[in-house]
């Protein structure tokens, strides 16, 4: 995972030559100078170190006016420096993972070397972009067209933000509260001419969005076909997504599940437990289920009380006794309302274009989670504790995919069509930005299983009544994985099971309404 900064302006580059400056831990530490004169391009930085504390890079190119800051977060080995020259020709500043298939050997090692490699060979960007399959974004600026490239995954999965204005281009991963910045959208490559200084196009990663099947199985003839080859599709996303976890830190060989004790998250780190079962080299990984509570003066009630926490007590025993042999953390994280004010600010700033109230009450509860700072009750004794995994595991997407929303209840067949594809198409506007924003802040990496390619396809694929309050993936854990009670969980909220929501007497807020 990487942070990603680059501005293309008249002049960016206050002198006339070319620099190149690396980062270590430590010098991320302290202030990061730069000759590029642009005082937004100086006040971003900060939030682009928070995103990657391993290393990061300055580079300057006075030929078409340009800076590159990146920050890397080492999750794979060799360790890859960013940002890239390639072939004299390209400069790549990416952000992500890539899972594509097992024969692509590069892949397997280094996805920035992947990208490398298919530069190299004169992909036209749009095949090279094609080819990459996992949760990523990118900016590549070819120096011989005066070109520059940027955008998302085809999902979206990695925050990107660009903002024009006059001559100036500013791409990021993430903008703070800066005004004019504008969230890429998903599976669109951006175009931007050097020379004339206009976004000249936009294209289109994929011909069409991603449509969902008005297919109905009346006497669920099929249900059983398609559980198991939902449960083997699944099962191979979170597979790649663990197996690809090589960190640079002896201490980061844990993994964590942002964990509310529901479906989703419960179906996750089973799958995880499995594997790391299957897998005699992960016998010392700590899976570290994250719950986070807030003590809420509307209701009066504290952290322990909340309804996400006293559920993940029983789900994350209910897993210990499935998979003994795996060292499973529950990581109570308590949030007091005095630290809720003290973060508030923050959390705004990060989520920003995003600013409704219910924005801050999702956000905040998993910028909190993502920090990890709790305790753990282990042989009756409590002690306080700090996540050390720095990849996070999230359900994100199977209430889009399956129909898990509570207002899909009651409406016709013809209107969850419609809702469904809307959901999926637009889930990178709706939480994946900003959700992104404020976890990556922490300088760890987000990964989302239920949003692989091959199982969004499948999974729209599906008949329709599979998808109603998420029969088929209540099935794949009830009769598959055994996880019981929790197949029957009705879905809650963060913010309601969290109780971040509404956090004040006086409160008479909607979730529509904006912030002040």
């Amino acid at each position: 995972m990487c942070g990603i900064l680059a501005h293309f302006g008249s002049p960016a580059v206050a002198d006339t030559i070319d620099e190149y400056r690396e980062f270590d831990e430590n010098d991320l530490k302290q202030p990061i100078e730069t000759h590029d004169n642009n005082n937004l391009f100086r006040e971003l930085i900060p939030y682009i170190v928070r995103r990657g504390p391993n290393y990061a890079s300055l580079r300057s190119l006075s030929e078409i006016n340009a800076s590159f800051f990146s920050s890397v977060l080492s999750l794979r080995s060799p360790f890859t420096k960013q940002s890239v020259i390639v072939e004299d020709r390209y400069v790549l500043q990416y952000n992500g993972e890539l899972y594509n298939d097992g024969t692509v050997q590069d892949c397997k090692h280094s996805d920035t070397e992947y990208i490398i490699s298919l530069l190299q060979g004169n992909a036209s960007i749009k095949d090279v972009v094609r080819k990459c399959c996992g949760e990523f974004a990118y900016v590549i600026t070819d120096l011989q067209e005066k070109k520059v490239f940027f955008g998302r995954d085809s999902i979206g999965k990695r925050s990107l933000s660009y903002r024009l204005l006059e001559d100036d281009l500013f791409i990021t991963s993430t903008s703070g509260r800066c005004k004019g910045f504008l969230n890429c959208l998903a599976g669109v490559i951006y175009s931007f001419d050097l020379v004339n200084k206009k976004l000249t196009d936009t294209i289109k990663i994929h011909d069409s969005p991603f449509a969902v099947s008005e297919q109905i199985d009346n006497d669920f003839s099929q249900l059983h076909q398609y559980k198991e080859k939902l449960y083997e599709i699944f099962s191979d996303s979170v597979h790649k997504r663990l197996t690809t976890i090589h960190p640079m830190h002896v201490e980061n060989n844990n993994i964590s599940v942002l964990f509310s004790g529901g479906l989703d998250c419960s179906v996750i780190a089973a799958l995880l437990c499995k594997q790391l079962v299957n897998d005699n080299k992960y016998s010392e990984t700590v899976v570290e289920l994250l719950n986070v509570g807030f003590e809420n003066p509307r209701t009066g009630k504290m952290p322990s009380d909340s309804p996400d926490r006293i559920l993940a007590l029983k789900s994350a025993d209910l897993l210990r006794q499935l998979f003994p042999q795996v060292k499973i953390k529950l990581v109570e994280v308590d949030v007091s309302y005095d630290e809720y004010l003290l973060h508030k600010d923050t959390v705004v700033d990060l989520i920003y274009p995003k600013n409704t109230e219910m924005d801050l009450s999702i956000a905040i509860a998993f910028y909190f989670a993502a920090r990890g700072k709790g305790k753990v009750t282990e042989n009756g004794k409590t002690t306080s504790y700090t996540r050390s995994g720095v990849v996070l595991f999230s359900g994100l997407g199977a209430d889009e995919l399956y129909g898990g929303y509570h207002k899909f209840s009651n409406i016709s067949n013809e209107e969850l069509v419609i809702e469904l594809q809307r959901q999926i198409n637009q889930i990178h506007d709706r939480n994946l930005n900003r959700d992104d924003k404020v976890i990556a802040n922490h300088g760890v990496e987000v990964r989302y299983p239920f949003l692989s390619e091959d199982v969004v396809q499948f999974s729209v694929n599906l008949p329709l009544n599979y998808k109603t309050n998420k029969l088929i993936l209540r099935a794949v854990s009830k009769d598959i994985l055994g996880l019981d009670f929790i197949s029957e969980e009705p879905k809650r909220a963060i913010q309601f099971g969290a109780r971040s929501a509404k956090m004040t007497k006086d409160s008479n807020k909607k979730g529509t309404d904006l912030l002040k």
